[in-house]
């Protein structure tokens, strides 16, 4: 396919196969933030995911915020870490993903019949967001 997953980033950072200015990450990263960043400004994996309706991924957004603080864009960063904070639930717990602006709403059904609610917390939210939040230097 030719299509692009947010999960590419990871390439760069922690990763460090190539550097966050390297040309072809820099076009990677770009049609990312085209493509896959929600008006909302979650991240979504892939156009066309429908796995609980393709939403937004807390730790896509804030691997994001942590590509973008590397690049120098620390402005970004802090976008994408307010945006995970405000899909905390009232205990604080963070999910997989959020479901308000998914690509195709009509899944959502489908998934939580399947498997039951999108999972939350998920750890792997709370150590991205945490990740960042280190990263930006708030802790």
């Amino acid at each position: 396919t030719d299509g692009v997953d947010a999960s590419l980033l990871w390439i760069a950072v922690p990763f460090g196969v190539v550097d966050v200015d390297d040309p072809a990450f820099v076009r990677t990263a770009e049609r990312i933030e085209a493509e896959l960043v929600t008006p909302s400004g979650g991240v979504v994996r892939y156009l066309g995911d429908t796995y609980y309706g393709g939403g937004e991924w807390l730790l896509l957004t804030a691997w994001s915020g942590w590509v973008h603080l590397t690049a120098g864009r620390v402005d970004v960063a802090l976008e994408r870490l307010q945006w995970v904070e405000r899909q905390a639930t009232e205990t604080l717990d963070l999910p997989e993903q959020v479901t308000d602006h998914s690509q195709d709403p009509t899944r959502v059904a489908e998934w939580v019949e399947r498997w039951g609610p999108v999972a939350t917390p998920l750890l792997w939210s709370h150590a991205m967001y945490l990740t960042l939040v280190h990263e930006i230097g708030f802790a």
